[in-house]
């Protein structure tokens, strides 16, 4: 096996441990939050559905879904005639935390990807992508 692929996923393994580093505070995973809200301001999940996306064990995200509800980022819903699954939204509170993640998101995403072009980060997002589908 060619070394270069091995040295890609440690690549990978430190970048992904220097932003989550960057965004954990007091304990708390803060780009898992920012993530589950990245994800359900474009549609609604089940619990399941999110814990595969997000590479999460089920308890511990349920864990953290209860958590932002509390805050009042999220709600449970039940959708009529499947009364089964419930699936996770985002509240007004919620919506308004995801713009103002957003900002956040894109000042550290310039500071995180400031030696790499434009041109090479559209070429390295669909593999990356690739990857994770």
């Amino acid at each position: 096996m060619d070394d270069s692929r091995v040295d890609f996923l440690f690549t990978l393994y430190f970048i992904g441990r220097k932003v989550k580093g960057h965004y954990k505070e007091e304990n708390k995973d803060l780009m898992l939050s920012a993530a589950i809200l990245h994800l359900l301001q474009k549609k609604e999940y089940t619990l399941s559905s999110l814990s595969k996306i997000l590479y999460s064990k089920l308890s511990s995200l349920s864990e953290k879904i209860t958590a932002m509800e509390s805050e009042g980022l999220v709600k449970k819903v039940i959708k009529e005639g499947d009364e089964r699954e419930q699936f996770i939204s985002l509240t007004t509170a919620g919506k308004k935390k995801v713009e103002k993640t957003l900002e956040i998101m894109k000042m550290h995403c310039t500071e995180f990807t400031s030696g790499i072009s434009d041109v090479e980060l559209k070429q390295i997002n669909p593999v990356l992508k690739k990857m994770i589908s």
